[in-house]
């Protein structure tokens, strides 16, 4: 088949987007398909690199790196029509979603999109009125998803989310895969030693890890509110923050403000080859955020054996079950005593961090790309049915 990935965000940024894109690149690739990507430049130069097209952008003032495009006719856009793919699978809504669509209509073949992202969440980078930008959101998500051959959610949460919007194409949950070989290498004593030693650790440190884009939306406040009430049972507990984002400034100043910095690492940004280091030298996981469509965060922290404590949200349903790989929260109190339970208890610990790997199984990569190859497959035997009737 000949595949065509689209998406605003990709290698030039690290996150869950960008993070499927590229695995579902390499993983179709694996199956001898010719897969290339399209996605926006970093100025506004058209080019194509290797595989690659990019299509000239400019930025826009909404969200940090954020970029757009208005080149509808570009010679870029040509090149693809002329390659012709068989079928078109968006990533994002915005510009390059609507360069994609028209793509589609000139080669007369399939599109379908990944919901990657619950914009309800993010309208106050745009609107400050939460209600009203919960209402665009829904319509500007049911537009963009008319006319699509299929739909694929990550999780039930956000198929129930689409029907409620009064979206009725097919939509089918395909949870994103990770490369859990990259998240089982073993963080060597040596290493462990060498990193704790940076961060001014000792052996009797207790460390809850936390990895990912530092945005406001991601609830990283309340990790930071809970984390006094620990430090009050037990001076030992050390907060690592991984990741970088426009709330990082924010959180840091909660964190002067608390009078926490003793108790708190911040990692910055953590090279992608570099990060299961941290999940495992972490004794739990730990996460706030109801704004994720899937989480993969949770995934890799289990591919390292690390134990979960988050605020309970519909995409964790069957990610984390409580007492077998970690625990769901729903206030202050409970987070407190799962914490501690999981800490005190070395036999649960171990059972926790056991588990944890058995379910990662279920999110490689190559289950992912099996499922999704499967869908394109129907997906355009579908199109083709409907071309010969039409004819």
């Amino acid at each position: 088949m000949k595949i065509l990935l689209t998406s605003d965000t990709y290698e030039n940024q690290i996150n869950g987007v960008s993070c499927s894109v590229i695995t579902l690149r390499d993983e179709l690739r694996k199956k001898g398909h010719d897969v290339r990507v399209l996605t926006l430049s970093s100025n506004s130069e058209s080019k194509m690199v290797k595989t690659d097209y990019l299509i000239g952008s400019f930025s826009v003032p909404f969200y940090p790196d954020a970029r757009q495009t208005l080149k509808f006719k570009d010679k870029i856009i040509d090149d693809i029509v002329k390659w012709h793919p068989d079928i078109i699978h968006i990533q994002t809504e915005f510009s390059i979603g609507h360069v994609s669509k028209k793509i589609a209509k000139l080669c007369n073949c399939p599109y379908i999109n990944t919901s990657h992202t619950l914009y309800e969440d993010y309208t106050t980078y745009v609107i400050p009125s939460k209600k009203i930008g919960r209402v665009l959101a829904r319509k500007f998500v049911k537009k963009s998803y008319r006319d699509s051959d299929a739909i694929i959610a990550p999780t039930n949460k956000i198929k129930d989310l689409l029907e409620s919007y009064g979206i009725e194409k097919p939509i089918h949950i395909i949870p994103t895969g990770i490369d859990l070989d990259r998240f089982k290498k073993k963080l060597s004593m040596v290493e462990r030693s060498k990193i704790k030693s940076q961060l001014k650790l000792n052996n009797k440190s207790k460390i809850l890890v936390s990895i990912g884009r530092v945005a406001k939306e991601k609830n990283l406040d309340e990790i930071i509110e809970f984390l006094p009430d620990l430090v009050e049972k037990d001076k030992n507990i050390v907060l690592l923050i991984g990741g970088d984002g426009p709330y990082k400034k924010n959180i840091e100043q909660k964190v002067k403000k608390l009078k926490m910095e003793k108790y708190v690492r911040f990692l910055g940004m953590i090279p992608p080859q570099e990060t299961y280091k941290y999940y495992q030298l972490g004794d739990i996981f730990v996460c706030a955020s109801t704004s994720e469509t899937q989480g993969i965060t949770y995934i890799e922290a289990l591919a390292c054996g690390t134990p979960l404590v988050c605020r309970y949200d519909k995409c964790l349903d069957g990610v984390i079950i409580n007492d077998f790989n970690g625990y769901t929260y729903t206030n202050k109190k409970e987070y407190i005593k799962y914490i501690f339970k999981i800490l005190d208890k070395k036999a649960l610990h171990k059972k926790l961090k056991d588990n944890a790997l058995e379910c990662s199984i279920n999110y490689s990569k190559e289950k992912f790309s099996d499922n999704i190859e499967k869908l394109y497959l129907d997906v355009i035997a579908k199109k083709g049915c409907e071309n010969s009737e039409g004819k």
